[in-house]
């Protein structure tokens, strides 16, 4: 595995739509190390009963080598706070531990990138580094698409259309519009295949 690129799952919104599909694997598909802030997961898996979240779960646990589901400060205090109000609530609790994580002086080395993998958010945003160049920003289906481009999966619309029949309400939104052709080269050269023996799905 690389230790040139990170990719940061910084809200729900993808791994719903990718737990959906029964794709979550896909992840793993670029040669990166994926952190998901411990508070993004919560929000993604606290009731079993939404969707996808079983799915997460068991992914996650699976996979628990793989996948770093980093601890943070925000998220701590809001669990501390519900042990005398289990019914507490906090908005953009998410976002938040994605910002505290992506600031962390050591999360991201002089020579590694970084990929947000969100839909619509304020992260970037609110992010502190000096060097925001190191940060990409990827929707879900800016993810699908360049799995596709670089022929790791024959076909994005098809995940798209396994999510919408489980009852996902995908979205649409793309960040990679607003790339330069060199930057958005840049992220296809990130998603290629790391061997030639890769299967593809």
């Amino acid at each position: 595995m690389s230790n040139k690129i990170k990719i940061f799952v910084v809200d729900t919104s993808p791994l719903i739509t990718l737990a959906a599909a029964g794709s979550l694997d896909y992840l793993f598909y670029p040669d990166a190390k994926i952190i998901i802030p411990d508070a993004v997961f919560y929000e993604a898996t606290d009731d079993s009963s939404k969707l996808g979240a079983t799915d997460i779960i068991n992914w996650a646990q699976v996979n628990h080598q793989k996948i770093e589901i980093t601890p943070t400060h925000v998220f701590r205090i809001f669990r501390l706070a519900q042990q005398s109000d289990p019914h507490v609530r906090q908005a953009g609790l998410g976002e938040q531990a994605a910002v505290e994580v992506i600031n962390h002086p050591a999360e991201l080395a002089a020579d590694e990138k970084g990929i947000l993998l969100c839909e619509e958010t304020a992260v970037l945003k609110r992010v502190t580094i000096e060097d925001k160049e190191k940060i990409i920003e990827l929707s879900t289906m800016d993810f699908l698409k360049m799995l596709e481009q670089t022929q790791r999966i024959q076909s994005f619309q098809y995940v798209l259309e396994q999510a919408r029949a489980a009852g996902r309400n995908v979205s649409a939104y793309e960040h990679i519009f607003k790339y330069s052709p060199e930057t958005k080269q840049a992220i296809r050269d990130i998603f290629q295949l790391v061997s030639e023996s890769g299967d593809r799905k």
